[in-house]
């Protein structure tokens, strides 16, 4: 079988960040004009209605994050794969936390910044690999939101988390399940979307995530999202672009915008091979 018709492939920090980055490196305004809303949540959001605004499913789907994680007032978060940090800016200003993110992106942190600095919460962000970072203080809940399919070393991931957590902390991911083995055979379509980022994806099934979970030590649950949540988040982004396809081609060029579009619309097709679910792991009792 072909390398480029395969998942899973493992890479070094440097080279993971240099492909993590083919795709994030691009300007913020480019992302923000197609994820829309407040705070530029580039996962799939939850919807009352088709119609309504991005900014309110952004905040619907952070608040149950934090339901999940159970957040309170002066818990330390960390957000693995913050982005531009819209969604820990949130949660550390509705919360009243303190916040880390970690990104691989010295664009998304220069504006991760910006945001943090205009909304006047306590949160950082560093540049770094979750492979290479290495907290000085516990922190109360660990979250991440469709980012852990970039991770080959999984289980690695798990354990890191667990080492950072409290004891009483909690691990909530959000993150697209394959339905069956094999989904993970690319063809054209996955190829292509692949390709966008960096050959960094690593699709697999919930049980083999709920597996690298237990081992690491946590106790293990499951809350699904219905597709339908995801497939109109990506109408809205294509929406979004449509709408101001002149500006977005001036900064990214008439190609970039194309191939972005047809991703979309391939990630859209996709979801029937997947499930969308939120898995969240507590420590095991001593």
């Amino acid at each position: 079988m072909k390398q480029e018709h395969q998942l899973y492939h493992s890479y070094s920090v440097t080279e993971d960040q240099e492909r993590t980055n083919v795709h994030y490196e691009q300007p913020p305004e480019f992302f923000y004009s197609i994820t829309g809303g407040e705070w530029n949540v580039y996962s799939c959001n939850l919807f009352d209605s088709p119609d309504e605004d991005d900014t309110t499913a952004q905040e619907r789907k952070l608040d149950r994050t934090a339901e999940l994680a159970g957040l309170k007032p002066g818990m330390r978060i960390i957000d693995v794969g913050c982005g531009w940090a819209g969604p820990l800016t949130y949660l550390c200003k509705k919360y009243d936390l303190q916040g880390v993110g970690l990104t691989l992106s010295p664009t998304q942190k220069a504006a991760a910044e910006e945001r943090i600095r205009k909304h006047g919460v306590d949160a950082r962000i560093e540049v770094v690999h979750w492979e290479e970072y290495n907290p000085i203080e516990k922190f109360d809940a660990v979250v991440t939101d469709e980012v852990i399919v970039h991770f080959n070393n999984l289980g690695g991931f798990f354990e890191k988390c667990f080492g950072w957590l409290t004891d009483t902390g909690v691990m909530v991911n959000k993150e697209l399940h394959l339905m069956h083995p094999r989904h993970a055979l690319l063809e054209r379509g996955g190829e292509f979307v692949s390709k966008i980022y960096g050959d960094t994806g690593n699709y697999r099934l919930l049980a083999d995530e709920l597996q690298f979970g237990y081992d690491a030590g946590f106790e293990m649950s499951v809350h699904n999202i219905p597709r339908e949540h995801y497939e109109v988040t990506i109408d809205h982004w294509l929406a979004n672009m449509y709408e101001k396809r002149d500006r977005i081609k001036e900064l990214v060029g008439e190609e970039h915008y194309r191939n972005f579009r047809i991703y979309l619309k391939l990630a859209r097709r996709i979801q029937r091979n997947v499930t969308l679910d939120y898995v969240v792991g507590r420590k095991r009792p001593a």
